[in-house]
């Protein structure tokens, strides 16, 4: 009775912490109320790193270009439905960076249709990964390439339980197009995760 009590108020906790959890577009959002208008306008990059909970994100980095911070750049971090942190500088995420943020590294966000949740209903749906269980995810929104015109993709880090189930490893590469959900490219290794 005690362990089935106990086993219903963790459930309960899980899901409650999963409910908190905002999908990139709605951390961006709250992120925006943080910054001035010019960057409010100027998003460039959008990074969730894989989380213990939950095959999402539950934190996200919101990359901003803003021409009164230092290098051009502020970065809002949202944890679960927070905000945990504002930064400006270089500020990129696990990249080295000489130069100021530009104004062509800006993402047009009225073309942005595939939010977070979107995209790994894609992945999840694709055939060459139908019947691979997908554990959690690293994702990262931003331009294909440098100029005004290119568009914006997301870049997926697929992880999932190794073949004796006993960690997780990382198994595959996933780009596709944050305007049009198209897989442009994905790159398995199912040997890792034992298929």
């Amino acid at each position: 009775m005690i362990k089935t009590a106990l086993c219903s108020v963790f459930l309960a906790l899980l899901l409650g912490v999963q409910s908190f959890a905002l999908t990139a577009f709605e951390a961006r959002d709250l992120a925006k109320k943080q910054v001035n208008d010019t960057a409010r306008k100027s998003l460039l990059q959008i990074y969730g790193k894989a989380g213990t909970v939950g095959v999402l994100p539950m934190e996200w980095q919101i990359l901003f270009y803003d021409p009164y911070a230092a290098q051009d750049g502020s970065m809002v971090t949202v944890s679960g439905n927070a905000i945990t942190s504002i930064r400006d500088g270089y500020t990129q995420m696990d990249q080295f960076r000489v130069f100021a943020y530009k104004q062509e590294e800006i993402i047009d966000q009225s073309k942005l249709k595939i939010d977070s949740r979107d995209l790994l209903s894609i992945l999840k749906n694709s055939s060459a990964l139908k019947d691979v269980k997908i554990s959690s995810v690293n994702l990262w929104l931003k331009k294909d390439d440098s100029g005004p015109l290119s568009p914006a993709v997301w870049i997926a880090h697929l992880f999932g339980p190794n073949a004796k189930g006993d960690k997780e490893v990382e198994f595959g590469y996933a780009r596709v197009s944050a305007q049009t959900g198209q897989v442009m490219q994905l790159k398995l290794d199912l040997k890792a995760v034992g298929k």
